[in-house]
């Protein structure tokens, strides 16, 4: 996988697309045997990072491993929780930066953003 180049510490300013696509994570540095899986909804995107829905709590600072499926691609990343938040329905909404992304997933990315504005 061709790691993405360094990113840019203004990536906040960066566009979001809203989306409710599927996200399914693992913890980083987890034996397969142990590891643990689960799911989660996208709330928006861009090249940067991710903010998903989930009924699971994280910490931030903790790593995971994720896979998004983006219309008929399956976008694979790793990444790390920069702030969280509990809302109403007892769920969580996380914000997560890519840590590491094939050059090619992040083009995706770019294409899907520029294909689905959000209003």
């Amino acid at each position: 996988m061709d790691e993405a180049p360094m990113i840019p510490h203004d990536r906040r300013s960066s566009s979001r697309v809203d989306t409710g696509n599927l996200v399914i994570h693992s913890e980083v540095g987890q034996d397969a045997k142990s590891q643990v899986l689960g799911m989660a909804v996208t709330l928006d995107l861009n090249e940067f990072g991710l903010r998903i829905q989930t009924t699971e709590r994280f910490e931030p600072g903790d790593r995971f491993r994720f896979s998004v499926a983006l219309k008929d691609h399956i976008i694979a990343a790793t990444g790390r929780v920069v702030h969280l938040a509990q809302v109403l329905n007892g769920s969580w909404e996380v914000g997560i930066e890519f840590l590491q992304i094939s050059s090619e997933d992040i083009d995706l990315i770019r294409r899907y953003c520029s294909d689905n504005p959000s209003e």
